[in-house]
């Protein structure tokens, strides 16, 4: 299960960056780091911000920072990570049935491949870049948009938003933002941020063998959401980053099949027909679907870690249960 933002409702997203022009990865931040905020371009972004729209709480420490006891939460507060607080994010596909299907971290070298699957299965996702990765593998971001998938932001470094200040974070989006327009002419108006805390890599590894266990419950799962969906679709989060996870995607889509979920991206999924802000859509959105309105929430955009739910398919069983 999965939280994601939209950036209309950014308080910090109402600069636009500037048409598309030529790409050059030299121009761009160091990767895996927190930009600076002493560059031309973040100064001329934070120039087009109100600053009195956004809401200014204390910067946290660590990576992943700590959370406070539920009762030192201030109630204008809004943290997934430490309270399940979703604000107006969107959790759910509306239609039952439907299934958000989300990809985060990359491109990277992996995304060739699960991009290889989806084709042959007929399936389109959202993926949720990193800027980072973004400038080192621009042709693999290009075959996502030819074949017809849904791009969103993962901001620039994944760090945890919490520890950084409302500058900071302008530039993890803009910085990201600004490369997805420079290689694709697209901007990007839907976002998910690096959540701190809900989602855990084993650092042993993972075996073959609880691989094909996960996909076995995962089917069973499947089967008894679809037999009984209730009033909503799911969104899940997967990565397009580790050999291993790519592996489970692939062995993922006959479980969806016998289980006749439709897999969607996002702005499918919420029926949006204009999943940029400068574009029409690139896929057509759900037959049917009746999404919510996105409204602005200047409270939730810079306050929170993330306001995403990380779920690996490998533990879905647990968040669907929930529904």
């Amino acid at each position: 299960m999965k939280t994601v933002l939209s950036t209309v409702a950014f308080a910090i997203i109402v600069s636009t960056v500037a048409a598309q022009g030529q790409f050059n990865a030299a121009a761009f931040p160091p990767v895996n780091e927190v930009p600076p905020i002493t560059s031309n371009e973040v100064k001329e972004w934070l120039k087009g911000l109100n600053f009195a729209d956004v809401p200014t709480f204390p910067v946290h420490t660590g990576n992943p920072p700590q959370c406070p006891a539920i009762t030192q939460i201030p109630p204008n507060q809004c943290w997934w990570t430490c309270q399940t607080c979703p604000a107006d994010d969107i959790e759910v596909c509306p239609k039952p049935g439907d299934w958000g299907l989300t990809f985060d971290d990359g491109p990277t070298p992996q995304t060739t491949p699960l991009l290889q699957t989806l084709k042959a299965n007929n399936v389109k996702a959202t993926f949720f870049v990193m800027g980072s990765n973004v400038v080192r593998n621009a042709e693999i971001l290009k075959q996502e948009v030819a074949d017809g998938h849904h791009i969103a932001s993962h901001t620039w470094s994944h760090h945890p938003l919490t520890t950084l200040s409302n500058e900071q974070i302008v530039a993890e989006i803009k910085w990201t933002e600004k490369a997805v327009m420079d290689i694709t002419g697209l901007q990007m108006k839907t976002s998910d941020a690096y959540d701190s805390k809900d989602f855990n890599l084993n650092a042993a590894g993972t075996t073959e063998a609880q691989i094909g266990t996960a996909l076995t419950k995962l089917a069973t799962t499947l089967n008894t959401y679809a037999a009984n969906p209730g009033t909503k679709g799911i969104i899940t989060l997967q990565h397009d980053l580790y050999n291993v996870t790519i592996d489970f995607a692939k062995r993922l889509f006959p479980a969806i099949a016998q289980a006749k979920l439709k897999p969607l991206t996002i702005a499918q999924c919420l029926n949006d027909a204009t999943p940029y802000q400068n574009s029409p859509s690139v896929a057509p959105p759900s037959t049917g679907s009746k999404g919510p309105n996105v409204k602005p929430n200047s409270t939730s955009a810079l306050s929170v870690s993330s306001s995403v739910m990380m779920a690996a398919l490998a533990l879905l069983g647990t968040a669907l249960a929930t529904l």
